[in-house]
């Protein structure tokens, strides 16, 4: 409210909230002084800003800032520039967005879903001490991080992420390509034959892995038509195409 004014709050435009921290007797002008010393001092001057947004919505009837736009002296669109960049980069604690958007400050849905993705992979990385996420990891407000993860990996081998984007990713400790699965997930058959059969697969599998998705679909496809029982006449056939179907969900991730 003070940005929203830029000057001292008057008794009367104190929220009850904070008024009520103040001694019922004291006199009305020592009692702003307190609460302007305390705005000032324990305030965050990002609600100052919010607050010149506002004033800046209510004169001009919209929040679309220029970039050397003034409210009261104060260069509102340098300020929100930088909101936006903080945004995008997803540095934006959650509590600001929503104050933001509430103000009719809004990035495209996409920039949107990027961000968030952003921000929630820094907590994750924060608070988990590490950088793979799981495919079926969701946060605790519903946002499928795993899936989103998986989403930025298919998006950069298509060359459908712009430069800046794979940068935040990188800053964001994104892991482009995550760890190989360990040769133990890796079920071979007893049967020796079947397993040099199943082992050739998975040394050629791994080596396809990083290729673009459209070549190891096709790939893959070859395979499982080379080596189903309805098609081959090999005795290996039906145990060939299990490890293949075992190991569908890590070559196509």
């Amino acid at each position: 409210e003070a940005g929203h004014l830029d000057r001292r709050l008057r008794w009367h435009e104190v929220p009850r909230e904070l008024a009520v921290l103040i001694g019922e007797g004291s006199p009305v002008d020592h009692a702003e002084v307190a609460v302007s010393r305390g705005v000032e001092g324990l305030g965050d001057e990002w609600d100052a800003w919010l607050g010149r947004l506002a004033a800046f919505r209510d004169r001009n009837g919209h929040v679309k800032v220029r970039s050397m736009a003034t409210i009261f002296g104060h260069v509102l669109g340098r300020w929100v520039h930088e909101q936006r960049d903080a945004w995008r980069r997803g540095l934006m604690p959650s509590r600001k967005v929503a104050r933001l958007k509430g103000m009719g400050l809004t990035l495209d849905l996409d920039s949107e879903v990027f961000a968030k993705g952003l921000a929630e992979l820094r907590k994750y990385v924060m608070f988990k001490q590490k950088r793979v996420v799981p495919l079926s990891y969701t946060t605790d407000d519903g946002f499928d991080l795993g899936l989103w993860v998986v989403d930025q990996r298919t998006l950069q081998r298509r060359g459908k992420l712009t430069p800046r984007q794979i940068e935040l990713l990188r800053e964001a400790y994104f892991l482009w390509r995550p760890a190989e699965m360990p040769s133990l997930f890796f079920s071979h058959p007893e049967d020796p034959e079947a397993a040099t059969i199943t082992r050739t697969l998975e040394e050629d599998l791994r080596r396809l892995r990083w290729q673009p998705i459209g070549e190891r679909r096709r790939h893959f496809r070859s395979l499982v038509l080379k080596h189903h029982p309805d098609i081959s006449e090999s005795e290996h056939a039906g145990s060939t195409i299990t490890f293949l179907a075992e190991v569908k969900d890590w070559f196509l991730a």
